[in-house]
């Protein structure tokens, strides 16, 4: 079953149709970048079954992630303000394939909790900072004033990711995943098309 890769046969009624964009990676591939709608819990799951344990580990901290059907729900049914995901996928022909995800949720009434998931085979390729940089201004635009990350310790490339966006914490030494935070902007400038 793929993902449902044009705006939504069926989408919730506050789907936010203005975040749907093509993405062109520098080989040229065009990626699709949509919000994640109920709809997808099926591709979801099966995303979750066939994903690496390296891939898990990174972004659960885990590298075996029970996936409930309330969590199914909770990754799939948002309100788009203060929880959004993103799902980026493969265009092409009648199937699409999913390459990324992006999401963010609210932990407070100012801050939310920002994550990606990349596939191995889409890294370096500057997904994961564009997921970032939408997931920034989408937040910002909904009116929270920070979001906060973590990370793997390990992990080099999501460290000097989150340190170019402008993340700072203070790790701690042999502290295995790093927590980091950045304030957000409202300023219709710093948003863009977005």
């Amino acid at each position: 079953m793929p993902l449902i890769r044009q705006h939504p046969t069926s989408p919730p009624d506050n789907y936010p149709a203005e975040l749907e964009q093509e993405l062109r990676l520098p080989d040229g591939e065009v990626l699709w970048i949509r919000p994640v709608v109920p709809a997808d819990a099926e591709v979801l799951a099966a995303e979750f079954a066939a994903a690496d344990d390296e891939t898990l580990y990174s972004r659960f901290f885990t590298p075996s992630f029970d996936l409930t059907e309330d969590r199914l729900r909770y990754l799939t049914e948002l309100d788009y303000t203060t929880h959004l995901a993103l799902a980026v996928m493969t265009v092409g022909g009648d199937e699409s394939e999913g390459v990324a995800i992006g999401r963010y949720a609210a932990r407070t009434a100012d801050d939310v909790e920002g994550a990606i998931v990349v596939k191995p085979e889409y890294r370096r390729n500057g997904i994961a900072r564009l997921l970032v940089e939408r997931l920034l201004a989408i937040a910002g635009r909904a009116g929270f004033s920070t979001m906060s990350a973590s990370y793997l310790a390990e992990n080099a490339a999501a460290a000097r990711l989150m340190e170019s966006l402008g993340f700072s914490g203070d790790p701690f030494e042999d502290e295995v995943v790093v927590d980091v935070a950045r304030r957000l902007t409202t300023d219709p400038a710093a948003i863009g098309s977005v």
